[in-house]
């Protein structure tokens, strides 16, 4: 859907607040503003192409006040994965890469293991792509 005028809805509302909104969080701002009219969400998705559950969503996160809540959310975790290895196994591993560049993770977990290492392929596969 295109405005009809040049500029999208809202948009003096936005320069009041200070926001610079993303193209498609203007989308979801657009969705919700017709929401607003006929206070039908089937008519609404129908509309614009979007699924019931994909409106609910952007709905239940919208905020009026803040149209910051209409933008995209980080997938990152917020806790990573620390890491379950030591340090001096880490250096055994980058020791044995350097020495043989062109082995991967089994053949250096065979090597770990001749020298005494409980070692997972797995594990050296993780320390090998931390390095």
């Amino acid at each position: 859907m295109q405005p009809k005028s040049g500029k999208p809805p809202r948009s003096a509302r936005l320069a009041t607040t200070g926001v610079e909104l993303s193209g498609a969080a203007q989308v979801r701002l657009g969705w919700m503003d017709f929401h607003r009219r006929p206070q039908n969400v089937a008519l609404t998705c129908r509309h614009f192409g979007i699924s019931r559950q994909t409106f609910y969503r952007w709905r239940k996160r919208y905020e009026p006040m803040d149209l910051t809540t209409l933008e995209e959310r980080s997938h990152r975790p917020h806790r990573p994965r620390q890491p379950t290895w030591s340090f001096p196994l880490e250096r055994k591993v980058w020791i044995l890469r350097w020495q043989f560049p062109r082995w991967g993770k089994d053949k250096l977990a065979v090597l770990l293991r001749a020298q005494k290492l409980s070692v997972s392929t797995s594990m050296v596969g993780r320390i090998l792509t931390r390095l």
